[in-house]
């Protein structure tokens, strides 16, 4: 009975992040160098807290600009790194990436950006906390034990943005690297896409942005995310938004000061999840050094640039 109802299973191989505007070169490599200034983040996430070896991710990233001293660039450059490590159920999942883009200035307003990942990732599995009573009568567990996997990544990535609106599209995991792992040799890293999208409305105290994030891959269903984002003067935000019905969540935002902001996310399930792990939490912390000191304001004057 159990041979009869053998398939094929299509999964997410990618992290899903909720506060993805705050943390958004870490969904397309076209971010880096976006802004006049260096973007350093740290977060992690735990998912289903509560559920037995659920995942859990921490990441790290920095980009920066490198021909800062140019005012006024018609086309500037970004590099930058990304790393992350998932633990989920008896896999360790860690990848880090390089990155570069390419910004050009398409009218006074718009600027279009091209940029690639490119990296590694190291998987690891362990079985010394599976629960059975002799793992030698399991060749498959008895050889797979300890396993250790590299294997190369390569994405690329579009932006488009002005001073109210912007658009990405990124697709990650396109070099098609095949996983030798329990089973069978047919899994492989599967191309997965993201589509994120918002705009910015100004008000005189409060600001609004309506975002989107579609992620989707091969055979998988895609995953829509709708935001909304309050924020007052630029010093908290408060947002509510859900993945396509299958949760919803809030998050709040705080601009501490001196380019530092802080963001926490509590996600809650609206699944059959919410019988034993509805809850999921997601905590970024960003230091940039776009912030301005007013004590060294400096007018520039642009006809003599």
């Amino acid at each position: 009975f159990g041979l009869l109802l053998t398939g094929l299973i299509f999964c997410q191989q990618h992290p899903s992040y909720t506060q993805y505007t705050l943390n958004q070169f870490a969904l397309n490599p076209a971010v880096a160098g976006l802004k006049k200034c260096s973007q350093t983040t740290f977060g992690t996430r735990r998912q289903w807290t509560g559920f037995e070896d659920a995942p859990e991710h921490v990441f790290a990233s920095c980009n920066t600009r490198l021909n800062k001293a140019d005012q006024f660039p018609k086309n500037f450059h970004g590099i930058g790194a990304y790393f992350s490590n998932d633990r989920m159920g008896f896999t360790n999942y860690s990848m880090l990436k390089l990155s570069y883009a390419f910004h050009l200035k398409m009218s006074r307003n718009y600027h279009f950006s091209a940029g690639i990942f490119a990296g590694v990732h190291y998987q690891k599995t362990s079985f010394n906390n599976i629960r059975i009573r002799d793992k030698s009568n399991d060749p498959a567990i008895n050889s797979q034990d300890g396993k250790n996997l590299i294997f190369p990544e390569v994405s690329p990535g579009v932006f488009i943005h002005n001073n109210k609106f912007f658009a990405g599209l990124s697709m990650y995991q396109q070099y098609p690297t095949r996983i030798k792992e329990i089973g069978t040799r047919d899994n492989r890293l599967a191309a997965h896409y993201f589509l994120m999208t918002g705009y910015r409305i100004k008000g005189e105290v409060l600001n609004f942005t309506p975002s989107m994030l579609v992620s989707f891959a091969a055979f998988a269903p895609p995953t829509v995310d709708l935001t909304l984002t309050a924020d007052y003067k630029n010093k908290i935000s408060i947002a509510l938004g859900s993945k396509y019905l299958n949760s919803g969540y809030a998050t709040v935002q705080f601009n501490v000061g001196g380019g530092i902001k802080l963001g926490y996310s509590y996600e809650y399930a609206l699944t059959e999840l919410v019988r034993v792990a509805p809850s999921t939490h997601e905590l970024v912390l960003q230091f940039s050094t776009c912030h301005v000191d007013k004590n060294q304001i400096k007018v520039i004057c642009p006809a003599y640039q």
